[in-house]
């Protein structure tokens, strides 16, 4: 009798067997999906999106999906790194992590193609000296204005920039396009990028706490797993 009970129990095994294998991944897939709180120090929202490279879009369209909000919250340069520190936010978009303990990076990014803005008014090139405002965690590139003494402004945010653009208080700003042309309840016509090439290209990982939950979430994201569940909901 004790051999015909676990004959019975190993053929119920083997038969819940397929069926125990298919819920595997969904086991994996519903993990992945535990709402998250992204932040970062620009505006990555519908507008945005409008003037967005399509990577970019996708990138970010992927990301919101795996929210707690259905966004990724914008915030002041400073407050972003605070409310991370403090773990409020699981994960960060953002180009200078400025802390040696370790994070996770993926390999994904956000690619910004950055240049040189200015008010439609204004000829940088007749300046002998200009002050140009930039994000505080990125190291200040070269500009392509031999003639002219550049001095920098560390800014928490673009909307800081615009206005103390306006205000005369820069002479000129270093944004990508995009980000120009996202504003909230306000499309600056007035102010244009320099005739001048762009400056360079700036990659923007996504940066989150080194946690086993979002090691498998950074790794679904670099192998495009997120995309494909994303495009599914």
């Amino acid at each position: 009798m004790p051999i015909h009970r676990h004959i019975v129990t190993l053929v119920t095994v083997l038969l819940m067997l397929p069926v125990l294998l298919r819920l595997l991944p969904v086991g994996e897939a519903q993990a992945q999906q535990k709402p998250m709180r992204i932040g970062a120090h620009v505006y990555l929202d519908d507008w945005w999106a409008k003037h967005a490279t399509p990577e970019n879009r996708d990138f970010v369209t992927i990301l919101k999906a795996h929210t707690k909000s259905g966004r990724i919250e914008a915030l002041p340069n400073d407050r972003l790194y605070r409310q991370y520190q403090n773990r409020k936010l699981d994960c960060i978009l953002t180009g200078g992590w400025p802390h040696d303990d370790p994070q996770l990076r993926s390999q994904r990014a956000l690619t910004f193609e950055v240049r040189l803005f200015t008010l439609s008014d204004k000829d940088l090139s007749t300046q002998e000296e200009i002050l140009v405002g930039r994000m505080k965690q990125f190291p200040p590139p070269s500009l392509p204005l031999a003639r002219t003494m550049v001095d920098w402004f560390p800014l928490q945010n673009l909307p800081q920039g615009f206005d103390l653009l306006r205000a005369g208080r820069i002479d000129a700003l270093i944004a990508d396009p995009s980000h120009v042309l996202n504003a909230p309840d306000n499309i600056h016509h007035d102010i244009i990028p320099a005739d001048l090439p762009p400056l360079k290209t700036v990659h923007v990982p996504l940066i989150c706490h080194d946690t086993k939950h979002n090691r498998n979430f950074v790794e679904m994201l670099d192998r495009g797993s997120l995309m494909e569940s994303s495009r599914l909901q």
